[in-house]
C-alpha cells in the first residue's frame, strides 16, 4: 500500500501504483505533426511508467552503479522530459533540464535519446526494480531534480528540488483554507479535469505539471512545441476533449486576447491562472469578463506561495495570502511591502526550505502594495533589486552591460529598462563636457555603437539592445542617483515615461540606426513583395529569401518578428497616416510567415480604409466566414454588381449588428457608413471587437466606406463629390441613427426629425429606385387603452397611439412623415418598429447593453437582494439583437422584390411572447435575492435614491435609479393589459421569424453569462 499525501509521496513510485490500478487512466494527450497536419494521442499512466522503465533501464546501461554524476537532458518539448525526470528518480540520480542555457563551451558527454514514438509505443514489459531506497523518509531530502532558477533574484543558478520540495507541491491539498473560500491554485479545484499545458518542460512549471499530473491524477493536454497562434490555439480548444483550465504566461494570454478568435477560443476555459509577469489591465479585463481569472505567485526557489481565490472576480491581479501558511510582509517604504518567509516549525507546506535547508529566513524581493479598500489582498508592483522583467515573462540582469556601457568615455550613467515591454530600451546620460560641437545625439548613437554590441554580447538574445530603442538623458534632468551612487530606477522610469512611450511607437526612418531599409516605391502587389523579402533578408542577415518560404523555418526568432512588425507597420501608416487602427501585431506574422502573405496582408491594408485587427488574416477566419467571403468575392463580379447600401448610425448597437449582417451578405457590394463622427472606422472596430463581431468584414473588403455626416445640414454636412455619389449610387438606405433618451421632450428631437426630411429628399432626388427603411420604436403604439382581446397591427396609428415621452412621440411623428412621402414617390418606403432588444444569441458575443433597463434591474435586485415577481403589463416578446438585425436584413432584401410600392410597416418583435414569472426562479437565485412584489421592489428603490447622499455607490451598484421613472410606471399601470403585436408582414418578408423560439430559460442563461462580468458575483 502507497503513502499518503501527509506523510509525503514519492512522485516515481505513486506513477507506478496508478500504473497498475488504473492502466488506462489518461496521463497526457501528446501533439504529433505529420504532413503538416495536427493529431493527438492519448498517453495513459501505464504507457508512462512502461517509458519511464525503459529509460530507467537506459540509463543503467550508460552508467555503472556506482557512477552518481548529474544528468541533463536537452530536447523536443515534448513528454520525454517526463519520462526521463521520472527514470532519474527511479535510478537515484538527479538530471538537470537544460544545463547548458546560454553555455557554449563544456566538455560533456553526451548520448542521443530514442525518439518519442519507440519509447512510448514500445511494448517492453520488463519492470524496473530500484536498488535505491523507495520511501519517503529515506528519500525527502534526496535530490530529485536539478533546474535553473529564472533569473529574478540574480545570475540564473541551479535549484536542487528534493523530494520533500516536491512533496510540498502534494500536501498543499491538505492545507486549511477559512471556510467557504477556496485555493487560487486551479489544480486543486479541477482535480481530474484535462489541463491545458503550454511552455518548455525543463521550467519550474513544467516541472510542476509533470508531478501534479501525477499526485491529483489530473491529465494535461501538451502544446505542439512551435510558436501558440490564434489559429493554433483555436484549433486546440476546438479539439475534443477540451481542456477546462490552465496555467499561462501573461505574454501569450496578451497575444491571443488581442483577437476575437483568440477571445473566443479563451472563453472555452472555465478558468485560468496566469503568473510570471503582470499582465496589461486591458487584457486582464476582457478576459475576467470571459471567465475566471485569477494571478498566482511562485518561483523555482519557493514553489507555489499558497493563495485564495479571490472572493471578487474583478481582483483578478490581486493575491491574498492562505492564513494557513506562515509568511510575513515587510514594510520597505513607499507604500512597498516585500513577502519574506521565515522558517516556521514544519516545513512540510514550505519548499523553500527543502531546496534551502540551511536558512532561517527567505526573503523573495518581490514587493506588494495592499489594495487601498480590501486590506487582505496584496498587489505586486515589482522586485527590489535590478532584474527587469519583459512582458513575455522572461528576465534579465542588465548589471554588467550598464556597466560595460557606463566605463565609455562620452557616458556618465547608463540604465537599461524593459520592464512589462517586449524588448529592451537603454537610457544613456552622457558627459556632456566631453562633448564636442561637432556631436549630435545621431553621432553620438553611431559611436557608442561598438560598446552596445559589445554590451549585446552580456545580455541574452531576447534582452539584447537595438540601437532604435537608445535615447539620452537631456541636460536638464540628469540621471537620478541614490546617495550610494546606484541609478534610482523607478524614479528615472517615471521622469522619462514619455520618452519610453514613444520609443516603442517607432518611425520606420528611425527604427534601427545602423541598418538600411530598403525603399518601397510603389504599392502594388509585386512592389510589395520584393520589398518584404528584402527586409526579411536584412533582419535574417541572408542575402535572400524565397516568396514562398517559411520564415521561421528560416531561422526568425521572437525578437525579429518585433522587428519584422515595426516594419511592417509604420509602412502601413506611411501609405495611410491618418488611420490610427491600421495595427500589426506578432501573431499576424505568424500567421502569415511567408512574404507572399506578408505583402497580400499589408495590400489589403493600403487599399483597404485602414482598418485592421489580428482576424485581417484569412486563415483564423471561421468556416463560415470563409465561405461567405468567397462567395462575395465571385459574386460581385456577376449581373449589375451587386447592390449599395447607406447606413445612419452604424456604430450603434443596433447598427452595429446590422452592418454586420448586411457585410455578410454576398450581394451587399458597397456599405456607405454615414455618422456623426470623424473618426467612424475605429468607432466601428471597437464596437465591432467590443461586441465579438467578426471586425474582419471591415477590412479584408474594400466595399466599406466611413463618412462624417450632419444629418440636419445641407446635403447632409457632406462635401458636393461625397453628397452626389450617394444619391447617385445608393440602392437602399437604412435609417438608424436616433438617440435614445427617454427623458428628453419632443422637442429636443427636432434636428432628428430635420435629419429625416433631408434624407426623404435625398431619395426623392435619386436617378435610381430606391428603397427607404425607418429603424423605429414599438413604443409608437404601446401608449393608447387595451383590452385582453387587443391586437396592434402593422399598419400607421394615430400620433396620440405612442407612449408619453418625447423618445416615442418623435419615432411616432417620424413615421407619419414617412407615411406622406411614401404617397409622394414611387420609392418604396418601409417601417422597422422594433420591440424589446436583448443581448445577442451566444454567450460569447458580446452581452445586453447595459444602460438598457433590464440589465440594470437585474444588477439592482443583486444590490438590494430582492427582485420583481412581475413587470406590471409588460410581456416578454424579447428579441436577440443579433437576430434582429438578421431579420431586419433579410426584410430590406424580400422588399426588394416586391412590386408595391405601398407603405409597409414590420413588428421587429418575438411571435411566441411569454411572462416574466418564468423567469423569476432563475433570476432570483442568480442574484442571491428575494422575490417581491413589484411595489415593494420600486420602493425600496425610492428610499435608497432619497438617501443617496449616504449610498455613494449606488449610482454603479443600483443603475435601476437612472430609471426610476420607467420603473414607477411599471408598478402603477400593473392592472392594464399589454396588447398582441401583430408580425403578419414581418412573417411574410423574414422567414427566419417563423422558426424563432420562445425566450426559455436556457436563452436567458445565455443573457446571464454574457453579464456575468458585468454584475460581479452574479451566480451563474
Amino acid at each position: 500500500m502507497g503513502s499518503t499525501y501527509a506523510e509525503g509521496r514519492l512522485s516515481h513510485v505513486l506513477l507506478d501504483e496508478i500504473a497498475e490500478e488504473s492502466p488506462d487512466l489518461l496521463y497526457c494527450i501528446h501533439p504529433k505533426f505529420s504532413n503538416g497536419h495536427l493529431t493527438w494521442h492519448n498517453i495513459t499512466f501505464q504507457m508512462l511508467a512502461k517509458a519511464v522503465d525503459l529509460l530507467a533501464w537506459w540509463i543503467d546501461e550508460k552508467l555503472t552503479e556506482n557512477d552518481q554524476r548529474v544528468l541533463a537532458y536537452i530536447g523536443v518539448n515534448d513528454l520525454r522530459y517526463a519520462a526521463f525526470v521520472l527514470a532519474c528518480m527511479k535510478t537515484g540520480r538527479a538530471t538537470v533540464d537544460e544545463l547548458v542555457k546560454g553555455c557554449t563551451e563544456l566538455s560533456l558527454q553526451t548520448w542521443p535519446i530514442a525518439s518519442l514514438d519507440d519509447i512510448f509505443v514500445s511494448q517492453l514489459s520488463r519492470p524496473y526494480r530500484a536498488t535505491t531506497p523507495t520511501t519517503f523518509h529515506d528519500m525527502e531530502n534526496d535530490p530529485a531534480i536539478i533546474i535553473h532558477s529564472s533569473g529574478t533574484t540574480g545570475l540564473p543558478k541551479p535549484v536542487v528540488l528534493t523530494h520533500g520540495y516536491l512533496a510540498t507541491l502534494d500536501r498543499m491539498q491538505m492545507l486549511p483554507v477559512p471556510r467557504g473560500r477556496q485555493s487560487a491554485r486551479l489544480s486543486l479545484k479541477y482535480r481530474g479535469q484535462l489541463r491545458f499545458m503550454h511552455g518548455p518542460l525543463f521550467h519550474f512549471i513544467g516541472i510542476v505539471c509533470i508531478c501534479e499530473s501525477i499526485f491529483f491524477r489530473t491529465p494535461f493536454l501538451l502544446a505542439p512545441d512551435r510558436p501558440l497562434t490564434t489559429e493554433l490555439f483555436s484549433q486546440i480548444m476546438s479539439t475534443e476533449p477540451a481542456p477546462q483550465w490552465g496555467l499561462l504566461t501573461p505574454y501569450i494570454l496578451e497575444q491571443l486576447a488581442a483577437s476575437e478568435e483568440g477571445r473566443n477560443a479563451l472563453s472555452k476555459f472555465s478558468a485560468l491562472n496566469y503568473g510570471g509577469a503582470p499582465l496589461s489591465q486591458a487584457t486582464g479585463k476582457k478576459l475576467s469578463s470571459l471567465l475566471r481569472l485569477q494571478t498566482l505567485m511562485g518561483s523555482s526557489e519557493t514553489g507555489y506561495t499558497p493563495t485564495l481565490l479571490c472572493e471578487d472576480p474583478e481582483d483578478w491581479d490581486y493575491m491574498e495570502w492562505n492564513p494557513s501558511f506562515e509568511l510575513h510582509m515587510d514594510f520597505v517604504g513607499d507604500g512597498l511591502w516585500e513577502l519574506t518567509f521565515p522558517r516556521p516549525s514544519s516545513i512540510q507546506y514550505h519548499a523553500v526550505f527543502h531546496s534551502h535547508p540551511h536558512l532561517g529566513l527567505w526573503r523573495t524581493g518581490d514587493l506588494f502594495r495592499p489594495h487601498p479598500t480590501k486590506p487582505a489582498l496584496w498587489h505586486y508592483e515589482g522586485r527590489g533589486d535590478d532584474i527587469i522583467v519583459l512582458s513575455n515573462g522572461e528576465k534579465l540582469n542588465p548589471t554588467h552591460a550598464e556597466k560595460l556601457i557606463q566605463a565609455h568615455p562620452l557616458v556618465k550613467h547608463a540604465a537599461i529598462f524593459g520592464q512589462d515591454r517586449f524588448q529592451t530600451s537603454l537610457l544613456i546620460e552622457p558627459e556632456w563636457e566631453y562633448l564636442t560641437s561637432e556631436f549630435d545625439l545621431d553621432n553620438l548613437r553611431d559611436a557608442l555603437g561598438p560598446v552596445i554590441d559589445e554590451a549585446n554580447l552580456l545580455l541574452p538574445a531576447y534582452g539584447i539592445i537595438f540601437r532604435s530603442h537608445v535615447i539620452f538623458a537631456s541636460r536638464e534632468e540628469p540621471l537620478s542617483l541614490s546617495p550610494k551612487g546606484t541609478l534610482r530606477r523607478r524614479e528615472i522610469a517615471r521622469s522619462y515615461q514619455a520618452a519610453f512611450d514613444a520609443l516603442y511607437e517607432p518611425h520606420l526612418a528611425q527604427l534601427d540606426h545602423g541598418t538600411h531599409w530598403p525603399k518601397l516605391h510603389g504599392s502594388n502587389m509585386s512592389d510589395l513583395e520584393r520589398w518584404v523579402q528584402k527586409c526579411i533578408a536584412i533582419i535574417l542577415k541572408r542575402e535572400t529569401i524565397g516568396l514562398e518560404d517559411d520564415i521561421f523555418n528560416a531561422g526568425i526568432d521572437s525578437l525579429q518578428v518585433v522587428r519584422l512588425v515595426q516594419v511592417l507597420q509604420d509602412t502601413a501608416k506611411s501609405f495611410m497616416p491618418s488611420h490610427s487602427s491600421t495595427t500589426w501585431t506578432n501573431s499576424m506574422v505568424y500567421c502569415s510567415p511567408t512574404a507572399r502573405k506578408l505583402a497580400s496582408t499589408i495590400y489589403a491594408q493600403i487599399h483597404g480604409h485602414g482598418v485592421t485587427s489580428d482576424n485581417s488574416n484569412p486563415e483564423i477566419w471561421s468556416r463560415e466566414d470563409r465561405m461567405t467571403f468567397s462567395t462575395w468575392q465571385q459574386a460581385r463580379f456577376l449581373g449589375s454588381g451587386g447592390l449599395t447600401v447607406a447606413l445612419t448610425g452604424s456604430t450603434g448597437e443596433l447598427g452595429s449588428y446590422i452592418l454586420h449582417s448586411l457585410l455578410r451578405d454576398p450581394s451587399v457590394t458597397r456599405v456607405y457608413c454615414l455618422n456623426r463622427s470623424s473618426d467612424g472606422a475605429t468607432r466601428q472596430l471597437a464596437s465591432f471587437q467590443q461586441k465579438k463581431l467578426a471586425s474582419f468584414w471591415l477590412t479584408e473588403t474594400s466595399r466599406l466606406q466611413f463618412w462624417k455626416a450632419t444629418l440636419d445640414k445641407d446635403s447632409l454636412g457632406l462635401d458636393t463629390n461625397s453628397y452626389e455619389k450617394i444619391r447617385n449610387e445608393v440602392d437602399i438606405f437604412i435609417h438608424n441613427a436616433w438617440p435614445v433618451n427617454f427623458n428628453q421632450p419632443l422637442s429636443s428631437f427636432e434636428p432628428q426629425l430635420v435629419g429625416l426630411r433631408q434624407l426623404l429628399n435625398l431619395v426623392e432626388s435619386s436617378q435610381r429606385q430606391v428603397d427607404f427603411h425607418f429603424i423605429s420604436s414599438i413604443s409608437t403604439v404601446l401608449g393608447q387603452p387595451t383590452s385582453p382581446d387587443s391586437v396592434i397591427f402593422e399598419e400607421l396609428h394615430r400620433n396620440t397611439a405612442a407612449l408619453e415621452q418625447g423618445y416615442a412621440e418623435s419615432k411616432a411623428v417620424a413615421e407619419s412623415l414617412c407615411a406622406i412621402f411614401s404617397k409622394r414617390t414611387t420609392s418604396r418606403i418601409a417601417i422597422h418598429r422594433v420591440g424589446q432588444l436583448g443581448g445577442p444569441s451566444t454567450p460569447s458575443a458580446g452581452m445586453w447593453n447595459p444602460r438598457d433597463w433590464f440589465p440594470s434591474l437585474l444588477r439592482s435586485s443583486h444590490t438590494m437582494k430582492m427582485i420583481p415577481n412581475s413587470l406590471g403589463p409588460l410581456r416578454v416578446d424579447w428579441l436577440q439583437i443579433d437576430i434582429a438585425a438578421n431579420l431586419i436584413t433579410e426584410i430590406v432584401q424580400s422588399r426588394r422584390d416586391d412590386q408595391s410600392h405601398d407603405l409597409v410597416i414590420y413588428h421587429i418583435s418575438n411571435p411566441r411572447p411569454t411572462t416574466w414569472d418564468t423567469f423569476v426562479p432563475q433570476l432570483a437565485k442568480a442574484c442571491d435575492a428575494e422575490i417581491v412584489s413589484l411595489e415593494k421592489w420600486v420602493l425600496s428603490l425610492e428610499e435608497r435614491q432619497s438617501s443617496l447622499q449616504s449610498f455613494n455607490d449606488d449610482l454603479s451598484n443600483t443603475p435601476a435609479l437612472h430609471l426610476l421613472p420607467f420603473f414607477r410606471m411599471l408598478a402603477d399601470g400593473q392592472k392594464f393589459l399589454n396588447p398582441t403585436i401583430d408580425v403578419s408582414n414581418t412573417r411574410k418578408h423574414s422567414a427566419a421569424l417563423s422558426k424563432l423560439g420562445v425566450v426559455d430559460g436556457s436563452v436567458m442563461n445565455v443573457w446571464l453569462q454574457q453579464l456575468k462580468g458585468w454584475i460581479p458575483g452574479l451566480a451563474i
